[in-house]
């Protein structure tokens, strides 16, 4: 039998082209109701609305889970600001948990990271009211910048160099605001890794793209 579980699995190409003809323009608050997204549960706010809203628009199947919505891209949201003529994201985005094991068997060109990273297409929305939400920026990642990709490459192999020499647990935070990625704590904190070279369990770890990388990527700058 022939498996034709691939040939269902949305490509970015297509879903971006759905994205960029269905939201423009478009108040997320009115696709909401269209496609019967809760945007409040009695008193309390559905937190996930938008991303769900746009999965809907997307027609990806709503899921809560990390894994990629699609074969070749994973689709993000991020809230944005515009000030003097930029484009500014109001937080951080995740790009994938740390898995201290398997950076350890890896190269950058093909880590899990990197391959993340390279496949995120981001939807930025800002809010200029309580009930108008819109959308700003559809954003297909393509890093082809050597130096953003050098300085990227640098921090991975921090990271990787700090596991290989088992100070992992001793570190809060790696990577400023400045730079472009991050690695910092997961949800609550209470999440555990575990060392490769010391046994030890400590606070699981995530990358995060910084404002800086999203601010760039926002505007078109170098990438």
């Amino acid at each position: 039998m022939v498996d034709t579980s691939e040939w269902l699995k949305p490509r970015c190409a297509e879903v971006l082209e759905r994205l960029q003809e269905d939201l423009p323009g478009r108040n997320l608050y009115d696709l909401a109701r269209k496609h019967q997204i809760p945007i409040r549960f009695g008193e309390k706010k559905n937190k996930g609305w938008v991303g769900q809203t746009i999965e809907k628009v997307a027609g990806l199947k709503i899921s809560s889970e990390a894994s990629p919505d699609g074969a070749d891209f994973e689709l993000k949201t991020t809230e944005v600001s515009f000030k003097e003529g930029r484009w500014f994201p109001k937080e951080t985005l995740k790009i994938t948990q740390l898995n201290p094991q398997q950076i350890l068997e890896e190269e950058f060109e093909n880590s899990i990271f990197w391959r993340k990273l390279g496949r995120l297409l981001i939807v930025a929305y800002d809010s200029p009211s309580e009930e108008i939400v819109q959308t700003r920026k559809i954003i297909s990642i393509n890093l082809t910048d050597n130096k953003i990709t050098a300085e990227i490459k640098q921090f991975w192999e921090d990271v990787r160099h700090t596991i290989c020499s088992g100070e992992i647990r001793d570190l809060i935070n790696l990577g400023s605001s400045a730079g472009l990625v991050q690695l910092r704590p997961v949800g609550d904190g209470k999440q555990r890794s575990l060392c490769p070279i010391t046994g030890e369990n400590f606070p699981a770890r995530a990358f995060y793209a910084t404002k800086n990388l999203l601010s760039l990527l926002l505007n078109e700058e170098s990438l």
